[in-house]
Order: structure tokens, then sequence, then C-alpha cells
């Protein structure tokens, strides 16, 4: 085993938190048809703050969800989940800081968002219950940036 402060990232999570969670259901699926859910993600640097020897982030993590079977809407679910995160500035620049929130920070927003829906959905009596699929970050954050409108 290795011990842990030789290893321990200049990068943590100090807190998080769900900010928004909706979820609606509206009739349950009698198992015959076949059921299509759409998700769309999104995340969100919300602040950047610089203190003596730290920088402090917080960055939200963003998915939706429409299931639905023909033109029937059987559930919809809508999470924003935030993480605040904490760095070294004596190891990363500010620009090192902030790419990894966005890497870093939203991969471990997204597995704590899989959790919560999994939970809430099963809970709910949504059988089965919803998971996230497993999302490619690199590639939210490229599409992202094209999306951006160049000034």
């Amino acid at each position: 085993m290795i011990e842990a402060s030789k290893i321990v990232a200049s990068f943590q999570m100090i807190a998080s938190r769900v900010v928004k969670f909706e979820l609606e259901t509206k009739e349950v699926n009698n198992g015959k048809e076949k059921v299509n859910i759409k998700n769309s993600f999104d995340y969100e640097v919300v602040s950047i703050e610089e203190h003596e020897d730290i920088y402090y982030g917080v960055v939200q993590f963003k998915t939706d969800f429409v299931a639905k079977t023909g033109r029937k809407t059987l559930f919809k679910i809508f999470i924003i989940y935030e993480g605040k995160f904490v760095g070294n500035k004596g190891v990363l620049r500010e620009e090192n800081f902030k790419k990894m929130l966005e890497l870093n920070g939203v991969v471990a927003l997204s597995q704590f968002t899989r959790s919560y829906v999994l939970s809430a959905t099963a809970l709910a009596g949504i059988n089965p219950p919803v998971r996230l699929p497993m999302i490619n970050i690199n590639q939210l954050k490229k599409l992202k940036e094209e999306m951006k409108p160049s000034i």
C-alpha cells in the first residue's frame, strides 16, 4: 500500500449539494411499449476565487431526461448538482485550476448525479430505475466551447 500523503491531489472537493431536482411522473408504462429516453448535459463554472494559498471554485453539473413511449411522456427529470473545490496555489496556476474544475470536478459531480438519480427514481417507483449513461467529459467541454458565440 502507498501512503496517502504521497499521492493526495492538489485539487480536492470540499462540499457538494443538489441545487435543484425536479421529477415529474406521468403514467405507468405497461411494459409492452419501448421506452425512449432523451438526455442532455451541461456544466457551468459558477465562480473561482483566489485566497492566500488556495483557489476556491464552484462548478455545477446539469442534466435532464425525458422518457417517452410513442408520444406519451412517462417522466421528466432535471437536476443540478454543485460542488465546491479547492486547489493549492503553490502547485496550480489559476488557468490549470479552472481546467481541473471543468474536467475532474464535472467527472466527480456526474458520478454523484448518477447515484442520486438512480436512488430517487427507484424510490419513485420507476422500474427499472434511471441510470445516467457514461459521458465523455472532454467531448462535452469541446462541444460546449464550440457553441460559444465568437465575439
